[in-house]
């Protein structure tokens, strides 16, 4: 996995939690100290990456998807605005970003070794709807809807997602006045 998903989501818990928790959570991780600076363009062993956030649910006693919501919130106000900037200028809001993750997510991890982004389909049939299905193997559901979330924060558009199933929502866009 992209290593800046280990920096945004320890970023993250230092922030939210302080520095102190986020080594209690990396200890509990079973992360080794030579193992725990993450640099934005390796790869990180998805393990890793998993065992962080289990650990964080576990520490913090939130569920799973309490923290990817909180990751979807800081990594879409922290890093994917800067980092992803030419895309989020080029949509014209939520939905219009979210209709390009699948492409976002080929350019972004095309030179990176053994990268295996998320996939999605669409079915787009309305202006204010969109339904996505989500494909990966890493089964990280929570982060996935956290970060649609935080997408519609970026646009000051409120986003309800009702799950059709484990990998398919109906998300409705609503712009906030």
């Amino acid at each position: 996995m992209k290593a800046v998903i280990a920096m945004c989501l320890t970023e993250m818990i230092s922030a939210r939690f302080g520095k102190n928790k986020l080594k209690i959570i990396l200890d509990e991780a079973n992360i080794p100290s030579t193992e725990r600076n993450f640099l934005p363009t390796f790869d990180t062993p998805d393990k890793n990456i998993m065992a962080i956030y289990t650990a964080t649910c576990k520490v913090m006693d939130l569920s799973a998807n309490i923290v990817g919501d909180l990751f979807g919130d800081y990594w879409c106000k922290n890093y994917i605005k800067n980092l992803y900037e030419a895309y989020f200028k080029s949509a014209t809001g939520a939905k219009d970003f979210l209709l390009k993750m699948k492409r976002i997510h080929n350019v972004v991890t095309e030179k990176i070794p053994n990268a295996k982004p998320p996939d999605f389909d669409y079915v787009d049939e309305m202006p204010d709807k969109l339904i996505m299905k989500y494909y990966s193997d890493r089964n990280l559901q929570p982060i996935w809807l956290g970060c649609i979330k935080g997408v519609g924060l970026i646009y000051n558009e409120t986003v309800d997602i009702v799950r059709l199933d484990d990998n398919t929502v109906e998300i409705t866009f609503k712009k906030e006045e």
